[in-house]
């Protein structure tokens, strides 16, 4: 960070406190402190840029560029650039980041930061060979000269090498990147599962296996199954058909709240990226609004009043507000021509009787797959595990999955808003017949871009965002097999 702009006393305070802040990640801080001064000094441009590195800390990102954007307004500066590259990327518009990455390399060409940022939304972006462009010199370099490839550009070439399907290369790269000392732990991890994914595609499963289950049991936190089942048990209780026949329902009349829910790794991204294709449709990715209001319900609900006064002052009128605007948030993020808009947030499955509620005219997308593939995948694919617990071993992943299907089955049998079950096998094995099947739910007439999903400029922000912008495969498709030593014993919930 350069130093303060400003010569005021409180405010060079505030400025010196809250970078002080930020350095220890209190991010929290930073902006208790930066609220004491008034609107005039709040508005000055080096607290605009601090408020910015706050929120992005806490992963405000939205927040975040609005308050660079600001800062670079007033004053050019390379720093709330890097803010706007590094927050476009997080958010998946790969596109922007790209952008602002190539302004910054104006002024600083040679930073090997920049570089690295450039290279990696680059390969997020899909397009790997300039990446590989970008990163090859600054390797070659370092590889003459004897010199330690510094850790932004040796992650980011670790990762272009597995898109290249260099394995061997890869896993050099990711085991110079483990032996660090420097290495934070949660790129330890993250490399873990790199690792983990090179030996997967490279046929070594007992490798990669082995790679993925250290890498889990880092940051392990553990999962109690049986208070997962309870939740899932009060969830169905609370939500009866006879109950909800009394809950507080909106207004909100639109057809284009689409959601989609299921399991991780279901084909939950696949689905939202072939929707996304069509042209009077939009993706929005894992948005949480409804989350959010899901869990104000949980906080003002008095489980021993009937409904509706269960929800306290949360009634009709509040639940439509709520709805119209999130139909505002969500065509504020998609194109103009959008009638449907997806969002295929994980956690949607519990959620479906307040989407119900909200969205009378709904639609609803399940996702299924073998739960043996869901628990591989989830196991294999570096979750987050102090939220998703319960990833972190397959058998807790066939838990969680029975659970699911579980809450799916209650939503199908009460209530009437239209649910089409995908499953993911049949999807791959045969896109001809079941894309259209899709799109024909949703009420749009076919368009041949749904099958040239994987041509779009999207950047999909999930685990396989690397898998969903090529076309259909379906080698996915049971890769349980591959690891059958590894699930032997384990009681997985019947498929069919």
């Amino acid at each position: 960070m350069s130093g303060p702009l400003s010569t005021n006393t409180k405010l060079s305070r505030v400025i010196q406190a809250s970078r002080r802040h930020l350095s220890n990640r209190s991010p929290r801080e930073a902006l208790r402190t930066i609220a004491t001064l008034n609107s005039r000094s709040s508005n000055d441009p080096e607290v605009l840029y601090l408020s910015a590195i706050a929120h992005e800390q806490l992963e405000h990102s939205r927040k975040a560029i609005e308050l660079a954007k600001r800062a670079l307004k007033q004053v050019k500066r390379v720093e709330p650039m890097l803010i706007l590259a590094r927050c476009y990327r997080r958010l998946g518009e790969t596109e922007q980041g790209i952008s602002w990455c190539e302004q910054i390399k104006k002024h600083r060409p040679d930073d090997l930061s920049v570089i690295a940022l450039h290279a990696g939304t680059l390969e997020e972006a899909g397009r790997v060979g300039e990446a590989f462009e970008i990163l090859s010199p600054v390797v070659s370099h370092h590889r003459s000269s004897g010199a330690e490839l510094p850790l932004g550009p040796l992650c980011e070439w670790s990762k272009v090498l597995v898109q290249r399907k260099d394995y061997i290369g890869a896993i050099a790269c990711i085991d110079k990147l483990l032996s660090r000392d420097d290495l934070p732990d949660s790129l330890r991890v993250s490399s873990l599962f790199l690792k983990a994914k090179a030996f997967d595609r490279a046929g070594e499963y007992a490798a990669a296996w082995e790679c993925a289950d250290i890498a889990n049991q880092l940051g392990h936190v553990e999962y109690d199954p049986e208070l997962h089942e309870e939740g899932v048990d009060a969830l169905l209780e609370n939500w009866s058909l006879e109950r909800m026949a009394l809950f507080p329902i909106s207004n909100c009349e639109s057809q284009v709240p689409v959601f989609i829910a299921g399991m991780p790794r279901s084909g939950t991204s696949l689905i939202d990226q072939i929707i996304d294709a069509h042209p009077r449709a939009a993706g929005v990715g894992e948005l949480d609004t409804i989350e959010t209001f899901a869990l104000n319900l949980a906080r003002n609900y008095v489980p021993n009043l009937a409904p509706p006064a269960c929800f306290g002052n949360l009634n009709s009128a509040s639940w439509s507000r709520v709805a119209h605007a999130y139909i505002r948030e969500v065509q504020g993020k998609a194109h103009e021509h959008a009638d449907r808009i997806v969002n295929k947030a994980l956690g949607n499955d519990k959620l479906i009787g307040v989407l119900a509620k909200l969205f009378p005219r709904t639609k609803i997308i399940h996702a299924i797959r073998d739960p043996r593939d869901v628990a591989i995948s989830c196991f294999m694919g570096g979750f987050n595990n102090n939220v998703h617990a319960w990833t972190t071993k397959v058998e807790w992943v066939a838990n969680a999955w029975a659970l699911s299907e579980r809450m799916m089955r209650h939503w199908k049998e009460t209530l009437d808003i239209p649910i089409l079950e995908v499953r993911y096998e049949q999807l791959v094995a045969d896109p001809q017949n079941e894309i259209p099947r899709i799109v024909d739910f949703l009420g749009l007439e076919w368009h041949d871009s749904c099958f040239d999903f994987h041509k779009s400029s999207r950047t999909v922000r999930t685990l396989s965002y690397d898998q969903v912008n090529r076309p259909i495969y379906n080698s996915s498709a049971g890769r349980h097999v591959n690891y059958i030593q590894h699930i032997d014993g384990v009681r997985f919930p019947e498929y069919y």
